[in-house]
Formats: C-alpha cells, sequence, structure tokens
C-alpha cells in the first residue's frame, strides 16, 4: 500500500514538473514572416493596389552597456501601385501614373521595456524592372475575376535608396484586468523614394507584452501569448513622394504627378502570439494622395513562425 502510494506521488510529480516545462517562457532567436496587402477584399483594385513581403528577424546579443535589446530584420517585398482608370488608354486622365517597386529593408532596431528605436535602410527600383506590373497581369490573367490594369504610362526604371527613422515610446494606462497602452510614434523618412515627416499616436488595448518583446513592433524575445487590437493614427507631412512624382534625382517618365502635401492613414489592426505563431490582420485607410485622387482602404494579414 504505502509502495503504491509512493508510485502515485511520483507520478504526480513528475506530471506537475513537466506541465509546468511545457509553459515555461521560451525565447526564439529568429522569425520568418509572410505578409501581405490587398485591396481587392475591399471591392477596389486602384492606388496601393498589393504588396507582398518575406520578413527574416534575429534577436542579437542584448547590449550590457545601455541595456537595450537589438534586433535586426531583412524585408523584400514587391508593391504595385495603379491609377483608377485601369482600363483607360488617355493618361492624361489617370490619378497618378503606375508605379511597381521591388525592395530590400534592412532594420536595425534597439528597445527597452517601453521604448525603441528603428533605423530602416531601403534599396529598391522602380519601373518595369521590378517586375510589379507583369506579376499583377499575370494574376489577374489566372484568376480571371476582372481584366488587368493596362499599365499604360508606368513610371520608367529607376533606383531609389531611401533611409527612415522611427521612434516609439509607450505608457501604461491600464494593466489589469485589461490592458491598455498609448503610443507616440513619429517616423522621418529621407531619400530618392520619400520624404517626409509622420507623427502618430496608437492606442492598445488587450493583453500585450513589452514594447522590446511585443509582436506589436515585431519584436522577438518571448513566447508569451499575446491578444490584442489596436487604433493607429499618423498624419504624414510629404515632401516628396517618388512613386507619384518620379525619381528625387531626375525622372523622365511619359507621367508625373505632384503629390498631397499631406495625408491622413487610419488603422485598425488585430495581433495574436500564440508560441511560435504570430497572426495579424488589419485594415487601413489613407486620405487621397494626388489632388485628382479618393481616399483608399486596404486589408493587411500576416503570418510569422519564430525558431
Amino acid at each position: 500500500m504505502v509502495k503504491q502510494r509512493f508510485v502515485f506521488l511520483f507520478l504526480a510529480y513528475c506530471s506537475f514538473v513537466f506541465s509546468q516545462r511545457s509553459y515555461e517562457p521560451a525565447v526564439y532567436n529568429h522569425q520568418l514572416e509572410l505578409s501581405h496587402d490587398n485591396d481587392f477584399v475591399l471591392l477596389t483594385d486602384r492606388y496601393y493596389s498589393s504588396g507582398l513581403f518575406l520578413t527574416y528577424r534575429t534577436l542579437l546579443k542584448k547590449s550590457t552597456k545601455d541595456n537595450r535589446d537589438h534586433q535586426l530584420n531583412f524585408k523584400l517585398g514587391q508593391e504595385v501601385y495603379t491609377p483608377s482608370q485601369t482600363q483607360s488608354t488617355d493618361t492624361n486622365a489617370f490619378d497618378r501614373p503606375y508605379a511597381g517597386f521591388t525592395g530590400l529593408r534592412t532594420t536595425w532596431s534597439s528597445a527597452r521595456k517601453n521604448s525603441l528605436y528603428n533605423t530602416t535602410l531601403l534599396l529598391g527600383l522602380a519601373g518595369l524592372n521590378s517586375g510589379a506590373g507583369g506579376f499583377q497581369r499575370w494574376f489577374h490573367r489566372v484568376v480571371a475575376i476582372s481584366d488587368s490594369p493596362l499599365w499604360i504610362g508606368e513610371l520608367n526604371d529607376s533606383f531609389h535608396f531611401n533611409i527612415n527613422f522611427n521612434y516609439v515610446k509607450e505608457w501604461v494606462i491600464s494593466s489589469h484586468p485589461f490592458g491598455v497602452r498609448l503610443a507616440f510614434d513619429p517616423e522621418v523618412a529621407l531619400g530618392t523614394r520619400d520624404i517626409f515627416f509622420e507623427p502618430g499616436l496608437a492606442l492598445h488595448f488587450g493583453r500585450r507584452n513589452d514594447a522590446a518583446q511585443s509582436i506589436a513592433y515585431n519584436r522577438l524575445g518571448s513566447n508569451a501569448r499575446e491578444i490584442y487590437f489596436s487604433l493607429n493614427a499618423g498624419y504624414r507631412f510629404v515632401l516628396h513622394n517618388g512613386l507619384i512624382e518620379g525619381n528625387l534625382l531626375g525622372d523622365t517618365s511619359p507621367l508625373l504627378k505632384d503629390p498631397e502635401n499631406s495625408v491622413l492613414n487610419i488603422g485598425f489592426n488585430f495581433n495574436h502570439r500564440f508560441d511560435r505563431n504570430d497572426f495579424k490582420i488589419g485594415i487601413h485607410y489613407n486620405s487621397p494622395e494626388t489632388p485628382e485622387a479618393r481616399a483608399h482602404k486596404f486589408l493587411s494579414f500576416g503570418y510569422g513562425f519564430a525558431f
């Protein structure tokens, strides 16, 4: 009888230990993410029509000098921009030029508990050789849902480089029973593709990690579960938009437009981190980017796997 009780207690103890181990927070140092933006689901096919991105992230060694967590991201992507008159051959009626862009973004990120810095270098190619126009025409032929845009008057081939600086500062308004955080999120862009300043604000509602380890800022460092939604708003002061008015260093494209001097961006996002898996979905709105254009909406989807 004593022996049976001992075996029972030993098995119960082992079950408890292993169950605790299975819920111990893990740190994954790498992640691959596939993400896609598209406005077709919202029954439009214009302006920022689609984007396809593959991202690799790696967590660097923590700096003992400044007590910051450092991370490096590489994001390869292709973006498609079209006028709203996709079946017209009259370029004078276009509200923006056709523009395809393929580029690589390299981001160094440094974070503390409630703040972080991002510095991004973008190198890419706009124009026919970006492959974006050809990919969109092929996709429309394959799915046969709607007629393919004609891609008349596309921007000429042009190499672009940009550097973007982003700072985030968060304040915890409530942590229990329902988390609420406020973030100030300004960004500055300088280069041949974009020159702008965009102060932004965000409210996050739900269960979330600190900024240094949260899916909210594409950070690694913890697989603790996160599930929250956010409201984002930014007001962009535009000095140059190379995908509308051409390369800053000079452009002889057949059609160029003047961009609006300011653009309002609003977003609603839902994010969920479950162990190794990151799930993201969002809906985004921006005001017109040229005087002739209209406002625009698109959806974004993302899935990341950490290892």
